[in-house]
């Protein structure tokens, strides 16, 4: 099988161009990218694309809800929502159209792999479920993953054979209970969007949800498994009632190195960023890192080794932040961009820092901070560039403009003087004052010529 096809509708060209080099490095090929709703339409007909990932909020005569609503009917294309944030209503339109999956910005490769194969897989099967039990379950184990099927109540209804294996429990052994009671699964800070999809049958969409943070998942045999959840919700046909809540487990890579204890789970997949990363506990210390972050400690502190030790000692706290700094990313549980330039010897740096609270217990508050660190500099030149651009683009067009009107005036003078000279040797001052009216036009025309000069070879 060749790969799989994404049409990318996004307004935004700099999120466009990041999310094209994403799926390509997964390995799928993305056959066009669209601005606007009403051209989206028109090339899923002419290139008919495995799945469209469409962006809500799009300029243009219709929005992303529409297109997507126009594409599912003409031509049974998987839609795949993207959005930063949505008002209640656009929220409810959107989840009417019965998306297949639902993506919050920022996301992450897992969001996208996780929810185009889950789109994928679920319109492949959609014609042959006819809601038969033993189809359902031929279905649920075609998928590559370890999936639950729950009622809308979230009451186990359903295992394959992957979370059988992975969890070691039979559906016999947690048949009718709730699903985050029969693993021991603990969700905090889940958001109200993600809440009311999974309690409110108003929001019903086959929508696929990824949570924001690792969770634990309590096998048969004790132990505790290091996962990620994603959930989909399936409706009834031709309603928007939820037939059945769909949950699919992905472990975490095993650590190989043996750090932060209960965390070794998470510690390869924190390696596997390719970014500067860690993990800071609520006092401050510093549980999990990639060595991207270790190459960072050396370069504007004095290195780290080990875990534990407090973010302050490892890193400035005019680059990263006090702890109380910290405390309060906990307190309100909102996710925080800084910006800062650091001046080396060999020129200057611009990072992002997004710090990101994540983890905790039953009670729903955040236990550590994730820092995501990025190199931005070439996006900031970028940026200076192209508005240094416009700046030089606005100067020409003002000197073009300028230019004609020289041009015009340079037209009466020459007439003036060209009558003057007609009239005889009594005109003749006149004629000169308006000669060098004309040398003056001229060297002004000179002097916008050159300025346009410049700033084409600037």
């Amino acid at each position: 099988m060749g790969r799989q096809s994404i049409l990318i509708v996004e307004d935004e060209v700099i999120i466009a161009m990041e999310l094209r080099e994403t799926l390509e490095h997964l390995g799928y090929m993305v056959v066009g990218s669209e601005l606007r709703g009403e051209d989206a339409v028109r090339s899923a007909g002419k290139l008919r694309p495995d799945v469209v990932l469409m962006d809500i909020h799009l300029k243009g005569e219709i929005d992303g809800i529409e297109a997507s609503d126009r594409i599912a009917r003409s031509y049974d294309i998987p839609v795949i929502y993207m959005t930063a944030h949505s008002d209640q209503e656009t929220l409810s339109r959107a989840i009417r159209t019965q998306p297949y999956g639902y993506i919050i910005k920022p996301f992450n490769e897992r969001d996208l792999y996780s929810n185009i194969e889950m789109a994928l897989h679920k319109h492949r099967v959609k014609s042959r479920m006819d809601g038969s039990p033993e189809m359902v379950d031929s279905a649920i184990n075609m998928i590559a993953g370890a999936m639950v099927i729950t009622d809308p109540q979230g009451h186990i209804e359903r295992l394959n054979l992957e979370a059988e294996q992975l969890t070691g429990y039979q559906l016999s052994d947690v048949e009718g209970a709730p699903f985050f009671t029969a693993f021991g699964v603990s969700v905090p800070g889940r958001d109200l969007l993600i809440e009311k999809l999974l309690v409110s049958s108003e929001y019903g969409a086959g929508s696929m949800i990824s949570f924001p943070s690792t969770i634990q998942i309590r096998m048969k045999s004790g132990g505790d498994l290091l996962a990620h959840l994603s959930t989909a919700l399936i409706q009834e046909k031709e309603s928007l009632q939820i037939q059945n809540i769909a949950c699919l487990i992905e472990p975490c890579a095993p650590d190989t190195e043996g750090r932060a204890g209960g965390y070794q789970g998470a510690a390869a997949l924190v390696q596997a960023i390719p970014d500067p990363f860690a993990c800071v506990t609520e006092d401050g210390g510093v549980l999990l890192y990639n060595d991207q972050f270790s190459s960072l400690c050396e370069r504007l502190g004095d290195g780290i080794s080990g875990v534990a030790l407090p973010i302050n000692r490892v890193l400035p706290e005019s680059f990263i932040g006090s702890l109380a700094f910290f405390h309060e990313i906990l307190v309100d549980n909102q996710v925080v961009t800084r910006e800062k330039m650091v001046k080396y010897s060999t020129g200057s740096i611009v990072y992002t820092i997004r710090y990101l609270p994540v983890g905790g217990d039953t009670g729903g508050s955040s236990r550590c901070v994730a820092l995501h660190i990025r190199d931005v500099t070439a996006e900031t030149l970028a940026m200076h560039h192209c508005e240094r651009a416009q700046g030089e683009s606005q100067n020409t067009d003002a000197a073009v403009e300028g230019i004609g009107d020289l041009c015009t005036a340079l037209k009466e003078k020459v007439l003036a003087m060209s009558t003057a000279y007609e009239q005889g040797l009594a005109f003749h001052d006149t004629a000169h004052e308006r000669l060098a009216e004309v040398n003056r036009i001229l060297g002004d025309i000179d002097l916008r010529l050159i300025e346009i000069e410049k700033n084409r070879w600037v």
